[in-house]
């Protein structure tokens, strides 16, 4: 078996019931043909990069799970085509090596002592501008002469 992950796009129209059906739905159709839930991440409605069939927004799903590669190149591929209220999907194969299950650790701040200043940090660009406009400055005032 290898992990997969789906994300899929439902209308916005469909009632929060509806949601839940279809997510439902998807769910007991990858654990009836032998797969594994891994993961089930309802991202909620956001708003699409593009319209897409006349929509401007969607809710969306991720799924991770563990199947056989015959099912999702078949059945579960099926089941999104046919599916009129899926607006997109997409199902990935993760690399094993480098998909962890354990989320992501935050890193730790360090906080620092009351009163000590916190200086920004600079890049090149910033100077640059810096010596533009200080330049751009002298000439005018030299012009005014």
């Amino acid at each position: 078996m290898r992990t997969y992950e789906t994300i899929f796009i439902l209308k916005p129209e469909l009632s929060a019931e509806e949601h839940k059906k279809h997510i439902e739905f998807y769910k007991e159709n990858i654990t009836s043909h032998g797969g594994e839930i891994v993961k089930v991440d309802v991202w909620g409605r956001q708003a699409l990069a593009y319209p897409i069939e006349k929509h401007n927004e969607g809710y969306y799903v991720l799924i991770q799970f563990k199947a056989d590669t015959n099912y999702t190149n078949d059945e579960l591929e099926k089941r999104f085509q046919f599916n009129e209220n899926v607006i997109r999907y997409v199902i990935v194969m993760l690399d094993e090596k480098r998909f962890k299950q354990n989320p992501r650790k935050e890193p730790v701040r360090k906080e620092r002592p009351a009163g000590e200043k916190v200086s920004k940090p600079r890049n090149e660009n910033e100077e640059a501008d810096e010596k533009q406009s200080e330049e751009s400055s002298e000439v005018v005032e030299n012009e005014e002469k």
